[in-house]
């Protein structure tokens, strides 16, 4: 099993109990608060749990697909 854990704010998380940055490329990636919501960095998460994440531009759509 995995375990993510994150913090408001913050650019690092722990995986399973290892500090791991959520983007080496841009600090600015954080989880935050909007509109009483919690917003979770999608593609970190979900890489991390095992999935693989699409992104397709033209159509403005994420795909996560997980082969567990």
């Amino acid at each position: 099993s995995t375990t993510i854990e994150l913090w408001i704010g913050k650019s690092i998380a722990k995986v399973n109990g290892v500090d791991t940055p959520i983007d080496s490329s841009n600090s600015k990636v954080v989880p935050e608060i909007i509109n009483s919501r919690t917003m979770l960095p999608l593609r970190f998460v979900t890489e991390k749990l095992g999935c693989d994440v699409k992104w397709n531009g033209t159509t403005q759509t994420i795909t996560i697909t997980y082969q567990g």
